[in-house]
């Protein structure tokens, strides 16, 4: 045996449109059922007005305890008819008392015939204060001023002996040249031995110059010294010979043809 076919039921055009027909007619009756109410209006009753009497005399302080608020703080808060500025905004700041008083200032005063009667009077035909005498005295911040003594530049060659044979020295000092160098050329010292009559009997060079010509000049002229006699003098006196030298630049080298 085959199976009976199944029956699908499903909703006609008719039997839905019915349906929104129907639930469109309720909601209409839902609206004006319960939109159309209107809230009912409270009528705004004004207060009443009580009197009181009093049944016998009463002070100030009592009136105001009793019947009116002399204090604005005692409604701070807004109510319906608007903020309490008296408690607030008209009130005057407290002024600062300090905790320890103090003593107002005593000014003391001046008698302009005390002037300058402390200053101790001069005799007669004495000399006044120097002006300095009141002078204020500061520390010295800043260096004093060094003076140094003018650097001597010399014009040429130059010749000295140091020690106490200088002055008994009999013959010229030696003239001296320049020397051509391409340094600075340094003094040429010589020590010698001079003999109580004057006469040069030994003579060293100690220092160099640099230059091997100068050296030898300075040797030469060394030995050529004549010192004065003298009969305190010790068998050999030592002394020393300095020569300075001048530096001159050396010649320019001819062009090579």
């Amino acid at each position: 045996m085959s199976p009976a076919p199944r029956v699908i039921s499903g909703w006609t055009r008719s039997r839905f449109l019915a349906v929104v027909g129907v639930l469109f007619v309720l909601q209409v009756g839902l609206i004006m059922l319960f939109g159309g109410r209107k809230p009912p209006s409270l009528q705004a009753t004004a207060p009443s007005i009580r009197f009181r009497a009093l049944s016998g005399p009463v002070t100030e302080q009592e009136l105001l305890r009793l019947f009116f608020a002399g204090d604005p703080a005692v409604f701070p808060g807004p109510g319906p008819h608007g903020f309490s500025s008296r408690a607030w905004m008209d009130q005057r700041p407290e002024q600062y008392q300090p905790s320890n008083p103090l003593e107002p200032p005593s000014w003391l005063a001046l008698n302009p015939a005390r002037l300058a009667t402390n200053f101790i009077a001069l005799p007669a035909g004495s000399e006044p204060f120097p002006l300095g005498l009141a002078e204020q005295r500061t520390a010295q911040v800043e260096p004093l001023p060094a003076f140094l003594p003018p650097e001597r530049i010399r014009a040429g060659s130059e010749f000295h002996i140091e020690g106490a044979l200088g002055e008994r020295l009999l013959s010229q000092p030696p003239l001296l040249t320049a020397w051509p160098s391409a340094q600075v050329l340094a003094s040429s010292v010589v020590e010698i031995a001079v003999n109580p009559a004057g006469d040069v009997i030994a003579a060293r060079l100690l220092l160099r110059s640099g230059s091997p010509d100068a050296d030898k000049d300075a040797l030469a002229k060394t030995r050529a010294l004549r010192f004065r006699p003298s009969t305190a003098a010790p068998a050999i006196t030592w002394c020393r010979a300095v020569f300075d030298w001048q530096t001159v630049e050396l010649p320019a080298a001819a062009p090579q043809k």
